[in-house]
This record gives structure tokens, sequence and C-alpha cells, in this order.
């Protein structure tokens, strides 16, 4: 498994949280019983998955006070899932590159969602990181 098809995993994982409110260890369990390849990044996936449901308070006021307008319960799950994930990324793990981070974030809710929601996605994404910056 690559750390893209890890992070691809964190985020189904992430969107399953929305509909199961379990702890990290529930859902990478569950995962891991339907899927086996995590081979090479699980450390990785782990610790993302870990992370995000951590600091989830955090990560989603950042997302609400960025998305000027829109609340967490007026953005799409996908959307919810991929900005999770790179915001996790952006203020939580130093070992990833701001720029992938936000790529990557968009990438998925382009590939599961719409060129608009990647759109809202990079918007959001860019805010976080130019206020991390700035600080």
């Amino acid at each position: 498994m690559t750390r893209k098809e890890a992070r691809e995993a964190g985020f189904i994982i992430i969107f399953e949280h929305e509909f199961q409110k379990l702890d990290a260890d529930q859902l990478l369990e569950l995962y891991y019983t339907y899927r086996s390849e995590v081979e090479g990044q699980q450390d990785y996936l782990e610790n993302l998955v870990r992370t995000t449901l951590t600091n989830l308070p955090d990560i989603d006021k950042q997302i609400e006070e960025n998305a000027q307008g829109w609340t967490l319960s007026r953005i799409s799950k996908v959307s919810l899932a991929a900005l999770r994930i790179g915001i996790c990324e952006l203020l939580y793990d130093d070992s990833i590159a701001d720029s992938i981070a936000i790529n990557e974030a968009v990438q998925l809710a382009k590939e599961y969602e719409t060129q608009k929601a990647s759109a809202f996605v990079n918007g959001i994404l860019s805010t976080v990181f130019k206020n991390k910056t700035a600080n």
C-alpha cells in the first residue's frame, strides 16, 4: 500500500465515522476486517485516523471558522472527511508537506464528489494554511 492509498483508506474510515460513531480502534478493526492490504503504511494509516479523531473538535472548529456561511451540517460528508484529513495533516503532521496535504485532500474530494466540492475543500484548506503560516 502506498502513502496515497493509506491516506485514501484514512479518508474512508473518517467518512465511516460520520455514520458509525465508533472510536479509532473500532473503526480500524472494521476496516481491517474487509481490507488487508495495508502492509507498509499501517503505522501511517493508524496515526492519521487516531490523530484526526483525537483532534476532531479542533479540526471541526477550523472548518467552521473558515467555511464562511457554512455549518458542519451543511457540508457534505465526503467534503467533511476530505477536510478533516487535510486539516489533520496540515496542523498535526510535520512529516507531510503542506502542499501535499492540501493537494491530496482536494484530489479525494474531486475523486469522490465533484469539481465544485474540490474547489470548496481547496479554499478552506488554503485559508487554514495561510492562518497556520501567519501564526
